[in-house]
């Protein structure tokens, strides 16, 4: 006999939402998240357009409403790296890095984005010694000080518009010849006498022993190089799906990306997927949450009757 009906890989609004339905519905379901419930929400100064168009909550706070919820319904929520996921005739297993495992009728994997790295030497060394992800998390760090964020799509314009309420200066380091953030973003960072947007402009160092000093920065039409003062540095060039557990399992896209059919139930009968690892997912905390209670709705209907 399985340990769960269903067990639910992700903490973001997909995977508490699905969480909370299955509970609802009287059967017993494991929520897993690597980090923290609430996943990216939990980076996010607002999370737009929920729960409805034109509404806003800031994003730790609906991340935390909806952990509760699922575990107000009877969800069990378990902190956990997901390291390999196998599909058998009885059941699905679960492993965690821990060592730990579990097994269920079914598995909903809605582990999210993560995000990419720049790519440069010292950016391992120097991650959490000022290299950040998160400014909400870090920006109180940063106050009357420096920092410089690699990016200029809408993550990273928002990211720097909230450091700019904290830090004496803020560079945004874009390579392209603009910044892709949508215009109203734009118009708000051209704005903001604190920043300072470096459009054609590549990092490739981080510079910094113990902790971060500065960011070099190479020009794409000349090459001239410039190391900027900086004491901190966000990285926001995009996002990956979190998809390593399925790699043996299913058949994911160039990107990682996996595909589903109308009922969010992959290649594999009884792994269901939700959320932003879906192919061309719409990317808010609003779709994911629909993402999430339509998979639900697919879990129960595997699983059958009680």
């Amino acid at each position: 006999m399985a340990d769960f009906d269903a067990i639910v890989i992700g903490g973001g609004p997909a995977g508490l939402t699905a969480a909370r339905r299955i509970a609802e519905a009287g059967r017993s379901v494991l929520a897993l998240e690597k980090e923290a419930f609430g996943g990216q929400l939990m980076n996010l100064e607002w999370a737009e357009d929920y729960p409805g168009p034109g509404a806003r909550i800031a994003g730790p706070a609906l991340g935390s409403q909806l952990a509760d919820q699922a575990e107000a319904a009877g969800a069990r929520l378990e902190i956990g790296r997901v390291d390999e996921i196998e599909s058998y005739s009885a059941a699905k297993a679960v492993s965690l890095a821990d060592g730990a495992a579990y097994t269920a009728g079914v598995v909903i994997v809605a582990a999210g984005l993560i995000p990419k790295p720049l790519g440069v030497a010292a950016e391992a060394c120097l991650e959490g010694k000022g290299v950040i992800h998160c400014a909400v998390c870090d920006a109180g760090l940063y106050r009357d000080k420096s920092v410089a964020v690699c990016g200029g799509g809408d993550a990273g314009i928002i990211e720097a518009l909230y450091l700019a309420k904290f830090a004496a200066k803020v560079f945004v380091i874009e390579a392209a010849a603009q910044l892709s953030a949508r215009q109203e973003l734009q118009e708000r960072a051209d704005g903001n006498e604190i920043l300072d947007i470096r459009l054609g402009r590549r990092a490739i160092d981080i510079v910094g022993d113990d902790g971060v000093t500065g960011v070099t920065i190479e020009d794409a039409a000349s090459g001239a190089r410039q190391t900027l003062d900086a004491h901190g540095v966000l990285v926001h060039v995009g996002f990956a799906p979190a998809t390593d557990c399925l790699d043996a399992l299913l058949s994911l896209d160039d990107h990682g990306y996996a595909s589903v059919d109308i009922h969010f139930e992959s290649e594999v009968p009884g792994i269901i997927l939700a959320g932003d690892i879906r192919r061309d997912a719409a990317r808010s905390a609003a779709a994911a949450a629909e993402d999430g209670a339509k998979a639900a709705a697919t879990a129960l209907r595997r699983l059958g009757p009680k």
